[in-house]
């Protein structure tokens, strides 16, 4: 882009210098020839072998085979190799026609090219007026500046705006930068490039795709408008609007945001989506969401008040903060706390204020809870501080346990041992064999215990490391004061359903009109843009990104 405003700001000089003098009427253009001769009106000029018809107005020479000039109206008109020259600027064409009344000027032929230093503006037919100081062409342009060529069908050059009209394409082939819209427009005073229709900007450091959008060259500030879509090779991000520095690559995007991360193949919906430095805001229903080990038809979803995501580049650590209001799903966990911290690198989570887990028929609370994340799912909770652990069994009683801090190990996603170190207590039934009754009730307090748990949440046994005091009940002695533990409280009933998660999914409006809310069903669609691989140089055809799939997806079935 910054290649493209200098060309636009020489292009413009090279055209007001080669043509305003030309124009002044206070200034007799005069003519040499090798001969000349008076026709109806008009005086004719010709050239021979050794002499050029010459034309000069102050500072500008123009060389022609021929030139005719109307008597009564001045008019001029040149043709046979024209050639215009003023200071470092060459116009060449085979026709030129001067009509002073219109103060027009006409430069015609199969390829009519100015040139002016490291500057090339090639067309078939340029227009000039010399009242106004503004120039154009409309039937197609291209122009070459070192590594950079523009292209569109028409080009307005005028003294503060710079537009250029349909089927604009622009190519940098060092920076592998290719811009494709219908208008394009260059403010010379505020020095911002402006863009109101369909635009696609690829190249190596990323993909555009806006409705609208401009760009300041003085301090790299770009504004994209209407579902824009920022692709780069580590995010995509899609806004209602979207702004970015080039020079700093800070972006904010606002309005049903979405932003996927290649790096950590992270899904996140906001309203609000902010990058600085090595770290991501999401602010408003925020909702994350991520395939379990890389499958996305099994997703968990993570949603907060603010998600604040961090990369640093130089510890190689990743970390996720999620404060307030605070729920997660998944398919084998739920949870939810006030506050929440991942750290990616040691696959560990933890919870903060009033946490509560429930996996399987188990609830589990404490005033802070950590779980130990492994590619096998979650293989260990650790309840620190008033922990306490609750278990449906096959008829709806609670085994519990309490303690100081308590270890829950999982297998298989299953509860299968619980650690309990300092002030341990329990509660469990024991089960007829069919299951369908209680056989007894255990009631045990011990400083150090473990328990080992069987199918569907039952007690299989367990072993106490120290002095321990236990009672054996039978249905008959049972009292109600006698199946709860102390502080117990039954709160499966806050269990976070999908659905409520999944209410914070943006469904735009550049979305295919089915598209389903839940992202693991929007995988066949999605997947494609979110496999990692860049879509650059592709042909968008004003399509969305979503709903751009190449060939040999569509071949494979994806």
């Amino acid at each position: 882009m910054k290649k493209n405003i200098f060309l636009i700001i020489l292009l413009i000089i090279s055209l007001c210098g080669s043509l305003t003098s030309f124009g002044q009427t206070e200034d007799k253009v005069r003519i040499s020839a090798a001969r000349s001769k008076g026709i109806s009106g008009y005086r004719v000029f010709y050239s021979s072998p050794q002499k050029r018809v010459i034309l000069k107005q102050k500072t500008t020479t123009i060389y022609c085979d021929e030139a005719r000039q109307n008597i009564k109206t001045e008019d001029v008109t040149a043709t046979g190799n024209v050639i215009v020259i003023d200071k470092k600027t060459k116009i060449t064409g085979s026709k030129l026609i001067y009509k002073k009344n219109k103060g027009e000027v006409i430069i015609t032929g199969r390829i009519v090219k100015l040139i002016d230093e490291d500057i090339t503006l090639v067309t078939d037919k340029l227009y000039y007026y010399t009242s106004t100081k503004e120039a154009k062409y409309l039937t197609g342009g291209t122009v070459n500046q070192e590594t950079m060529v523009l292209t569109s069908v028409e080009g307005y050059l005028k003294n503060k705006e710079l537009i250029f009209i349909k089927d604009v394409v622009m190519d940098d082939s060092v920076k592998v930068q290719h811009l494709v819209t219908e208008k394009l427009i260059y403010d010379r005073e505020t020095k911002i490039s402006t863009f109101n229709t369909r635009t696609v900007i690829n190249s190596k450091d990323g993909d555009v795709i806006a409705n609208a959008g401009t760009y300041n060259t003085e301090n790299g500030k770009v504004h994209f408008e209407g579902s824009a879509i920022v692709e780069n090779d580590k995010y995509i991000l899609v806004g209602d609007k979207i702004d970015t520095n080039k020079n700093t690559g800070n972006s904010k995007a606002v309005g049903n945001v979405i932003f996927f991360s290649k790096e950590d193949t992270a899904l996140i919906y906001a309203d609000v989506v902010v990058r600085f430095d090595s770290s991501t805001f999401a602010y408003g229903n925020a909702l994350m969401s991520k395939p379990i080990k890389g499958n996305w038809m099994d997703m968990y979803y993570l949603a907060a008040d603010t998600l604040h995501s961090i990369n640093d580049t130089t510890t190689q650590e990743n970390t996720l903060y999620a404060y307030h209001n605070v729920a997660m799903w998944s398919k084998d966990m739920k949870s939810r706390c006030d506050s929440l911290v991942y750290f990616y690198n040691d696959s560990m989570i933890y919870f903060y204020q009033d946490p509560r887990i429930w996996a399987q028929k188990s609830q589990m609370t404490g005033d802070v809870i950590r779980t130990d994340i492994t590619s096998k799912g979650v293989e260990r909770l650790y309840l620190n501080r008033n922990g306490f652990i609750i278990s449906e069994d096959t008829i709806q009683d609670y085994n519990q346990v309490k303690g100081k801090k308590i270890i829950a190990h999982f297998e298989n996603n299953s509860l299968f041992k619980v650690d309990v170190k300092g002030n341990g207590m329990t509660r469990y039934f024991q089960l007829t064999d069919d299951k369908k009754n209680i056989y007894a009730l255990n009631k045990s307090s011990c400083p150090s215990m473990t328990l080992f748990f069987e199918g569907n949440n039952e007690v299989k046994n367990i072993e106490y490391n120290k002095k321990h005091d236990s009672t054996v009940l039978p249905p008959s002695k049972i009292q109600k004061p006698d199946m709860y533990l102390p502080g117990f409280k039954n709160r499966f009933d806050e269990i976070p359903p999908k659905d409520e998660l999944l209410e914070r999914v943006r469904l735009r409006e550049d979305l295919p009109d089915d598209m389903p809310r839940d992202p693991t069903k929007q995988a066949n669609e999605i997947k494609i843009l979110f496999d990692g691989k860049q879509v650059l140089n592709k042909n968008y055809q004003g399509q969305p990104l979503w709903m751009h799939r190449p060939q040999e997806k569509l071949e494979a079935g994806n």
